[in-house]
């Protein structure tokens, strides 16, 4: 009872989230969905696998101080071009597409998991165009008897899933997000299908870039990286890999906490990404 009563509050709280607008913009040909709202500097935020491209709370509440830039990946909601994308380069490359089409020059740029790694890729590239970088839970790198957790294979596995994204599997956040497949409908099927055809176009051959340990180097801007210490979709040790890698890292570990903190612990890492991007230690 308790758990349906807060999956209700945050329904709420999603409708009740207001400052954002949807919006699609045209990247050299290419429709592109992006949530957008707020102001102040600019935060641009990458999504995951996921595929959480609605206008979410943790989105709203930065709005409130930042302007807020959340597209969807091509092949993910409404946002076209993903036969073009063949490779997370290649899905960096869109992005720097995306933010001349917006008139972006230098931001704020984080994401979370799968866009988390396209931030460091972008980040590698256009060093001069990214204020101040964050990432959680982004895979990328390779590390020698540290597995990353299958999704290809266990997919339709939901308890699975759960048990590797979030710190309490059976918690209300992971059963709102994460329900058994008899209780989707046709549409959120759909969905899932549609992003996961799109994940396996970037990573089913390789689920990390041969170059980017190599290259992390070139990120010169101050850089938060984030993991909660119960993520086993990608284990924690990927998270010091990267703080080691890139020079001006520091690592925040957060407790009690998944893949996901922007649901597992969204109060404490909407404050993490706002004090470090407002420039606050």
């Amino acid at each position: 009872m308790l758990d349906t009563l807060k999956k209700l509050q945050y329904g709420a709280r999603v409708l009740l989230s207001r400052n954002g607008s949807l919006e699609m913009v045209d990247v050299r040909g290419r429709p592109t969905q992006l949530q957008h709202g707020g102001s102040g500097p600019p935060l641009v935020y990458l999504h995951s696998a996921l595929g959480e491209t609605l206008w979410l709370p943790f989105l709203d509440k930065w709005s409130k101080s930042f302007e807020v830039f959340a597209p969807a990946h091509p092949g993910f909601a409404k946002s076209a071009g993903i036969e073009n994308i063949a490779s997370i380069e290649d899905l960096a490359f869109h992005y720097v597409e995306v933010f001349d089409a917006l008139g972006l020059q230098k931001v704020t740029l984080g994401g979370v998991s799968l866009g988390g790694w396209v931030a460091a890729e972008f980040a590698v590239r256009w060093p001069e165009r990214v204020e101040r970088l964050w990432l959680s839970g982004a895979p990328g790198l390779w590390l020698e008897g540290v597995p990353l957790f299958d999704l290809f294979r266990y997919g339709q596995d939901v308890r699975k899933l759960r048990q590797a994204m979030f710190h309490d599997p059976e918690g209300y956040q992971a059963t709102m997000i994460l329900k058994e497949m008899s209780a989707l409908s046709e549409e959120t099927l759909l969905a899932a299908y549609q992003s996961m055809a799109a994940l396996a176009r970037l990573v089913w051959e390789r689920p990390y870039s041969p170059r980017l340990a190599e290259r992390l180097y070139r990120i010169q801007c101050p850089t938060l990286v984030v993991w909660g210490e119960s993520d086993r979709l990608v284990p924690l040790d990927y998270g010091r890999e990267y703080q080691r890698l890139i020079p001006h890292a520091r690592l925040e570990v957060m407790r009690n906490c998944g893949h996901f903190p922007m649901f597992e612990q969204e109060a404490a890492f909407v404050d993490l990404i706002s004090r470090f991007a407002a420039g606050a230690s």
